[in-house]
């Protein structure tokens, strides 16, 4: 595990995270609710849904690592990984 509580396998895509958190207050002047594809350092285009997205991600890179992220301002929110994700188990 890394200090932020991710784990090492997470940080293969800390690069392409790093260029989305750089580049999000420009692209949420003009493209705030579309998904967007960051492969290193850039962005390809933008799309209307997740799957347009995904679709277009593993025909330019297979099954390589690639990160889709919805431009939104939930990361200006809670940062770099967003919205924290509630998880609930029940017991029988």
């Amino acid at each position: 595990m890394m200090e932020d509580g991710h784990s090492e396998k997470n940080s293969s895509l800390e690069k392409e995270i790093d260029a989305f958190m750089e580049q999000l207050p420009l692209m949420l002047k003009e493209h705030e609710g579309k998904y967007v594809i960051f492969k290193g350092n850039g962005h390809l285009k933008f799309w209307d849904s997740y799957e347009s997205a995904l679709r277009e991600g593993y025909e330019k890179f297979g099954f390589g690592l690639f990160l889709i992220r919805m431009v939104s301002r939930e990361y200006e929110i809670f940062g770099r990984y967003g919205k924290p994700l509630n998880i609930y188990s029940h017991s029988a």
